[in-house]
């Protein structure tokens, strides 16, 4: 009889200390959920526009500085558009680009029409996957003056940026519409 009593209380310590671990388990579970929530919380908080694109003038476009290439050259910009060329090297990396007009934030507007070309001249190597031909891309830099070039067997002539911040958009994905149906009280994702 004493045997059963054992086993009996033996038992009932497992289940307590099964108990005890998950409820540990789920304390842990939700303090790491919090964490991260208060860090995503104060990593939102702390994105600022970068310095380099507060200090642009906004009125100087790539006409501006093909009409006057001397007089523009060391104003600083923001421009983007669509990378149709890229030529990396070593010692620099040159964009060429397809010119949009930005939105508020910086992202070349698509659905207006391209304003020209220009190319962005980076110090050291762009890696090209990141940098590849249909990206979008905004660039921050100050004009250095323009260059002659060719589109196909059409002469062209380039203003040039030298690059001091660079940022690479995604592509916008269409999300698909899921319908729930349901009754009751919950939180759908």
């Amino acid at each position: 009889m004493e045997t059963m009593t054992d086993q009996a209380s033996d038992h009932e310590s497992r289940r307590r200390r099964a108990q005890a671990v998950n409820r540990l388990a789920i304390r842990t579970g939700i303090l790491r959920a919090l964490a991260a929530c208060l860090v995503a919380g104060l990593a939102g908080c702390a994105l600022r526009p970068r310095p380099e694109a507060t200090h642009v003038d906004r009125r100087m476009d790539l006409q501006t500085v093909l009409a006057h290439p001397q007089r523009t050259r060391g104003a600083r910009v923001r421009w983007g558009g669509m990378i149709v060329r890229d030529n990396v090297g070593p010692a620099h990396s040159t964009l060429t680009i397809l010119a949009y007009p930005l939105n508020g934030r910086g992202r070349p507007r698509l659905s207006r029409m391209p304003e020209g070309r220009f190319q962005a001249v980076a110090p050291g190597y762009l890696d090209p996957i990141l940098f590849a031909r249909g990206r979008l891309v905004t660039v921050v830099g100050t004009v250095i003056g323009t260059k002659p070039g060719l589109i196909g067997q059409a002469h062209y002539i380039y203003p040039r940026v030298q690059v001091l911040a660079t940022h690479v958009w995604h592509l916008y994905r269409p999300r698909r519409r899921r319908w729930r149906f349901g009754l009751g009280i919950g939180i759908g994702l």
